[in-house]
């Protein structure tokens, strides 16, 4: 695994504000567009089941031919799988002498553990710009299991998880040691204190690394044959930074194959893709982790780039919405969504005047 890092200017985050579109109480997550449950019936609300708990539509179909990739050979998968559950081990025996080091040596430890997790699978870690090591809520599209090694990998980042990732063998409890933040998508009430505590970190001076799509999709759309879009990022995260008056860092992260390895043509459907892009690290909703580590651990040359949004994407003081928007904009490289309502900036006001998160009434979709 090689690491390719430039500097990036300085990013714009949100001022302290309070936010003119608080949703009214209620009892569920609302609704800001189509009906909140049952499957959606057309267009790009296809890709979502409700709005506490979007899916992709993204299926089978994204995932790369037969013979677009190349592969390692079977044995060569086993050692690297092998390596991974090793290196997963690993992780799992620093965790009781992380303590008892200091602040710089734990933040080295877990981008030393996660680099070593993605070089046992054969995987390249290439970073441009600046990622955020204090203070920061950076945000993230979010496409596979490795998008949470690539940014461990350069930023001590605490994440925020849905809370079945609790329950998953061996990585679960790596989580919850790591200092992971769960939330609870069947309990939208509990949003609110999620919120609260990602702010409280931010104001400690942490970094908390978000996927505001709440789920993974393949990363490049083909319309044509009905690969879906990206799920809109949710606002409600974007809070705990305006309550906090930290700054929003965008990540972008994509996959590709190293130079000299070869892909088949991808028809994308709107959004960028390079020549040597590919959906083969994509954890599809309807498949196990196993299947997609699996698939991942095969391709020969697969690298993931890490870009730190470096050019100004935020004007001034504004509200979770247009920040979440602005942030999906940066992140994705396209152009503030028609659909997505232009809100004015207010003016900045002092961060102790802003009202608490847990007093706040917020939906993942408001």
């Amino acid at each position: 695994m090689s690491t390719r890092t430039a500097p990036a200017p300085t990013r714009p985050g949100p001022s302290a504000a309070p936010t003119p579109d608080r949703p009214p109480a209620s009892s569920g997550p609302a609704s800001s567009g189509p009906a909140s449950s049952g499957p959606a019936s057309s267009g790009t609300a296809s890709h979502r089941r409700s709005l506490w708990r979007p899916q992709s539509n993204c299926g089978p179909a994204c995932l790369p031919a037969p013979g677009e990739v190349p592969r390692v050979s079977g044995a060569r998968q086993l050692v690297r799988l092998v390596a991974l559950v090793g290196a997963l081990l690993f992780g799992a025996l620093l965790l009781p002498v992380l303590p008892v080091l200091s602040r710089a040596g734990r933040q080295a430890a877990g981008r030393r553990w996660a680099r070593t997790v993605l070089r046992a699978g054969g995987i390249r870690l290439d970073v441009r710009g600046r990622p955020p090591l204090r203070r920061a809520l950076l945000v993230a599209n979010h496409v596979s299991w490795l998008d949470v090694l690539a940014i461990l990998a350069v930023t001590p980042a605490r994440l925020l998880a849905k809370h079945e990732v609790r329950r998953w063998p061996l990585i679960g409890p790596l989580a919850a040691l790591g200092g992971t933040v769960f939330i609870d998508r069947t309990r939208p009430r509990t949003l609110p204190e999620t919120v609260a505590q990602v702010a409280e970190v931010l104001r400690a001076d942490g970094v908390v690394a978000v996927f505001p799509e709440g789920t993974t999709w393949c990363g490049l759309p083909r319309r044509a044959i009905g690969c879906g879009e990206a799920v809109p990022f949710r606002p409600a995260l974007f809070q705990a930074a305006i309550d906090a008056a930290a700054p929003v860092v965008p990540v972008r992260l994509t996959y590709g194959l190293a130079p000299g390895e070869s892909a088949g043509p991808v028809a994308t459907g709107g959004e960028a893709a390079g020549a040597g892009d590919t959906t083969a690290p994509a954890f599809l909703a309807e498949e196990s982790l196993y299947t997609s580590v699996r698939r991942a651990l095969a391709v020969r040359g697969l690298a993931v780039t890490l870009t730190v949004v470096d050019e100004p994407w935020a004007d001034g003081a504004v509200d979770r919405r247009r920040l979440a928007a602005a942030a999906q904009s940066a992140v994705r490289g396209t152009a503030p969504s028609a659909a997505v309502p232009s809100v004015p900036a207010v003016p900045a006001v002092a961060a102790a005047s802003v009202p608490p998160a847990d007093a706040v009434p917020l939906e993942l979709a408001a």
